[in-house]
């Protein structure tokens, strides 16, 4: 839903209500059909010992989900990851005792109120943290990498190729140098993006196409909200991320903005398209 909602945010205000509504009726629909025929409740299943077996299970993927989000937090921190988490699951730690309070006291104000003083020093405990705003390298040398990212073209390692960080000098240098770029607009917690960099930008094809091109890599972060990589964004006609651009090595041609969900076909007809 998040690739349909950063679509619909960047079009008219017709879109805009048209994939609103979509969405709406979608999630109305089946309380709509039962409505319109209170029969077909028949066909649900009866109440029973199996919704508190289903309530168990619905636990996992929530706990899945604190994990992944554990891992979001982490990544906001990227000197002080391993100290951020700890902070993290102490909070965790917190307010499952502000939890066991509740139950053991139940419909006391007494464990309510300590319930809420736990959860209020336990949320406290994270966000009293100021964010550690370091990067990997200082600017000077982001800066040295990105110009030998320009100069040279596409970067390997062992492990395969290596993105650069993405500024606009980083962006020019490369253009100027001649080199067609790929622009990736990326975050930690865009599932979206974690799926097509796996899937497709990972994959061996995609990868060989752009070693064989000499493609300059660029990844643009938006994990915490960069002005430069939004004013960039909307320059593209794009509100969010997932967002993958393709500059042609022909200087002065347009970008060539990808669909928010790839597929390697797509990627690899786009990379032939544009290395040119």
């Amino acid at each position: 839903m998040g690739a349909a909602i950063g679509f619909a945010l960047t079009q008219s205000a017709a879109v805009v209500f048209a994939v609103f509504t979509a969405l709406a009726l979608g999630l109305a629909a089946p309380y709509l059909l039962l409505s319109w025929q209170p029969a077909w409740v028949r066909v649900l299943p009866r109440p029973g010992a199996w919704m508190e077996l289903l309530k168990q299970f619905t636990a996992v993927p929530l706990f899945a989900t604190a994990i992944w989000l554990a891992w979001v937090y982490g990544q906001l921190h990227a000197s002080s990851g391993v100290d951020q988490m700890a902070l993290l699951l102490t909070c965790f730690l917190v307010l499952a005792i502000a939890g066991w309070a509740l139950g053991r006291w139940p419909a006391k104000w007494a464990s309510r109120i300590a319930a809420l003083a736990l959860i209020a020093l336990g949320l406290a405990i994270p966000l009293s943290q100021t964010r550690d705003a370091a990067r990997a390298g200082t600017p000077d040398q982001s800066n040295a990498m990105q110009q030998d990212a320009a100069q040279s073209g596409l970067s390997t390692s062992g492990a395969g190729l290596i993105w650069q960080p993405y500024s606009q000098q980083a962006l020019d240098a490369a253009r100027a140098s001649g080199h067609p770029v790929f622009l990736d607009f990326t975050a930690a917690w865009c599932l979206s993006c974690q799926f097509n960099e796996r899937a497709v930008l990972r994959s061996s094809d995609v990868e060989s196409a752009l070693r064989a091109h000499n493609f300059v890599l660029l990844k643009a972060d938006w994990t915490n909200g960069d002005p430069e990589i939004t004013k960039k964004l909307a320059s593209l006609g794009r509100a969010g991320v997932p967002t993958y651009v393709l500059y042609p090595a022909t200087a002065g041609s347009a970008p060539d903005v990808l669909p928010e969900l790839l597929t390697k076909g797509l990627v690899l007809a786009a990379i032939e398209r544009d290395a040119k």
